[in-house]
């Protein structure tokens, strides 16, 4: 349906995450680590992500309208 096209970031803060979920599982075997925290790593990357994948677009939409008003003649 185009949402990673249109949220060019995600797939890259999914992928991010799943790496550091592995670190955190490797960690495990030594130390013992909340759950909280390591579901909480996750949620921040893919949200972090996504923020910046919103701001991106803002930014293009923001970049597109000046062009647009830029080309217009003035009368």
């Amino acid at each position: 349906q185009g949402t990673l096209d249109d949220y060019v970031y995600l797939e890259h803060g999914a992928h991010y995450a799943i790496g550091a979920l592995a670190v955190i599982l490797m960690v495990t075997i030594q130390y013992q680590i909340n759950e909280i925290i390591t579901g909480l790593v996750g949620v921040v990357l893919i949200g972090w992500s996504f923020w910046s994948s919103v701001r991106r677009n803002n930014a293009l939409a923001a970049a597109e309208d000046r062009q647009r008003t830029d080309s217009v003649p003035v009368p």
